[in-house]
């Protein structure tokens, strides 16, 4: 069963959401990075398989791209999940709750400890390949 893209943007928003403390509820939206951490956690085993099956990867000029990310979100952002990017692109604001991340989840049948484990190991992930741009040092998923 194919399922809509907003069902996969939703399992990935309340992810993060659930799988981090803090004020950490910006995503970043830059230099590929979580076109990169999206590959390492979904080589990790993170989210249930119709999603990982909804993600495609391709080398491009500009290095590895998820060929989805640009449309989930748009849909994210349509669902009000997100804000619209900040003017600079470089991350999207996250506008749902810890209690509507819940929600969604449940309508998923996914379980809250899945998500928490599957948003830390992209989180994770995002904060590896950012401090590899940082050291200017190899990214953390070689393309």
């Amino acid at each position: 069963m194919r399922r809509h893209p907003l069902d996969t943007i939703e399992v990935l928003i309340t992810s993060w959401i659930l799988g981090g403390e803090g004020d950490r509820d910006r995503i970043p939206m830059s230099h590929g990075v979580l076109d990169r951490a999206l590959r390492v956690a979904i080589e990790h085993g993170a989210f249930p398989p119709w999603v990982r099956e909804e993600l495609n990867f391709v080398d491009s000029r500009i290095g590895l791209r998820c060929v989805e990310l640009p449309a989930l979100l748009n849909w994210a952002q349509r669902a009000q999940l997100t804000a619209a990017p900040n003017p600079a692109y470089h991350w999207t604001q996250v506008q749902i709750s810890r209690g509507a991340a819940r929600r969604i989840l449940s309508e998923h049948d996914v379980p809250e400890e899945k998500a928490i484990e599957w948003g830390s190991i992209l989180r994770e992930a995002i904060d590896r390949e950012r401090k590899s741009m940082i050291d200017h040092t190899e990214p953390a998923i070689k393309e």
